[in-house]
């Protein structure tokens, strides 16, 4: 049966169709037709949110972990101070917390676990951001994130060689230093090189610290450390290679970025 509904008007006047509504159109012959409408009041598993973003991970997901829905390979860090590219408007902004995601599939903003023609292959266990999300409706914002996120000291905080490199690198890596030694270095203050290369060879080493040290996997290092500074730099204005031991800094065009 389909659902009625009703619209609010700006001076408080309720207005709810007596009857099912309808739109008046035409066939390719000229004839009337009529279309029925109906709104949308639940998940139809189109896919279009797990095509445009990847959700966040909450502490009440960390049950999808302990029953190996997900892995740690599956998600990754992003840190605070984290300047990200929206895939929504292409805007960029500053995450102003830590947050942990499910990676998307590379060079894209779809979720690793969606498949085209099946829609989401974790859709029974999906985490609760997938969950309370309506498109349908103006619910779009996740409530009380900052509490219940999930962070890297929900999942390490018990382990402190690896609680303890994590806050090495947030101390010698953090994104704010990181941003403004760039902006220096781009208005023109060329001394500021070696600073951006210290940061850029410690957080490459802390990584090959791990793998050694640790026996961490490459794909769970971007979990630990987030994404190496090396690869989200473009965001930051600036483009950074290796060639041998040298390090090549350019200033990238703004319609590079």
């Amino acid at each position: 049966m389909e659902k009625s509904f009703e619209i609010i008007l700006p001076d408080g006047t309720v207005y709810k169709p007596e009857k099912e509504s309808v739109v008046q159109g035409y066939d390719p012959d000229g004839k009337p037709k009529k279309m029925k409408f109906s709104m949308k009041t639940e998940c139809q598993r189109c896919g279009e949110c797990c095509k445009r973003d990847t959700p966040v991970i909450l502490k009440e997901d960390i049950i999808l972990l302990k029953k190996g829905v997900i892995s740690e390979k599956d998600i990754y860090t992003i840190r605070e101070g984290e300047k990200i590219r929206s895939f929504i408007d292409g805007d960029t902004y500053y995450s102003s917390m830590e947050l942990i995601k499910l990676r998307p599939i590379f060079a894209s903003s779809t979720c690793l676990f969606y498949d085209p023609e099946v829609g989401c292959t974790i859709y029974e266990m999906r985490p609760t951001v997938c969950r309370e999300f309506e498109c349908w409706s103006q619910n779009i914002t996740i409530t009380g994130l900052e509490e219940r996120r999930l962070t890297r000291n929900d999942l390490f905080g018990s382990i402190d060689i690896v609680k303890e490199a994590i806050n090495k690198h947030e101390e010698k890596c953090s994104l704010y230093k990181f941003n403004d030694i760039v902006e220096e270095f781009v208005s023109g203050k060329e001394e500021i090189f070696e600073k951006i290369v210290e940061m850029i060879l410690f957080d490459s080493t802390i990584r090959d610290w791990a793998k050694r040290k640790l026996e961490i996997q490459d794909d769970v290092l971007p979990l630990l450390f987030g994404r190496s500074l090396m690869e989200i730099a473009p965001l930051y204005g600036v483009l950074i290679e290796k060639e041998g031991e040298n390090f090549l800094i350019k200033v990238m065009k703004e319609a590079e970025q």
